[in-house]
């Protein structure tokens, strides 16, 4: 799913991103969702209309409406119009009166459309600075670990979020397996560091190929957390 193609994190997707991410302002996203789906469900129910041919046809309706006025100024006074002429000025009345309507119409759907797209854009510009925040946060984190296992600079791994649900995770010019173990394992002690996680585990295959060096100063960061 991706918000280009009009598809949204449930309120579970949020939950879920919560529980794992308690200091992020969670609150703002469940009401834009909430008033996202609420100006989708008025949407759904309302018609489509073309704005400029209603007012084509209201200003056709009025210049009638206002030769039959003529007209009856014409006459001098109502008595002595026909049954059929008042009816034709009454149907003419009324189709204006539906059409203005009509044009109220759109003009309300207009709004609501208008209404969607900034809570399209708000949704957006949320979830970009949340998933931002949390992308520095964990950087930060897995490059302090990093520094610690080695007494030389060694590049860390790094995440970075391409949309909500998209993502990279890399070591920079280092693809190898042992690099990438102890990258998840960074990333995973990172998590636990920041978040309300309880607990991590790692099984030992995972361990057997990071090298000794690393190991010891991962097991200290281990130790390190009071979890």
């Amino acid at each position: 799913m991706s918000l280009e193609s009009g598809l949204y994190p449930t309120e579970a997707d949020l939950s879920a991103l919560q529980e794992y991410f308690p200091l992020m302002n969670i609150r703002k996203l469940y009401e834009v969702e909430r008033y996202h789906r609420k100006l989708a469900k008025i949407l759904d129910d309302q018609f489509s209309v073309e704005k400029e041919q209603v007012e084509v046809d209201i200003a056709e309706l009025q210049e009638q409406l206002q030769t039959v006025r003529s007209r009856i100024r014409e006459l001098g006074f109502v008595g002595n119009v026909s049954k059929e002429f008042l009816d034709r000025h009454s149907e003419l009345k009324g189709r204006i009166d539906a059409l203005k309507a009509q044009n109220e119409a759109w003009l309300t759907l207009q709004d609501l459309q208008d209404a969607k797209k900034r809570a399209d854009d708000t949704l957006k510009s949320a979830i970009t600075s949340i998933l931002a925040d949390i992308e520095h946060d964990v950087n930060a984190e897995m490059k302090k670990f990093n520094d610690s296992l080695y007494a030389d600079a060694r590049k860390a791994p790094r995440l970075h979020f391409n949309s909500y649900n998209s993502y990279t995770f890399e070591t920079p010019d280092d693809t190898g397996t042992g690099t990438n173990y102890k990258g998840m394992v960074l990333y995973d002690l990172a998590v636990l560091y920041l978040t309300a996680i309880p607990a991590i585990a790692h099984d030992s295959l995972i361990q057997k190929n990071i090298s000794d060096g690393a190991i010891d100063g991962i097991m200290k960061i281990y130790t390190g957390t009071e979890k």
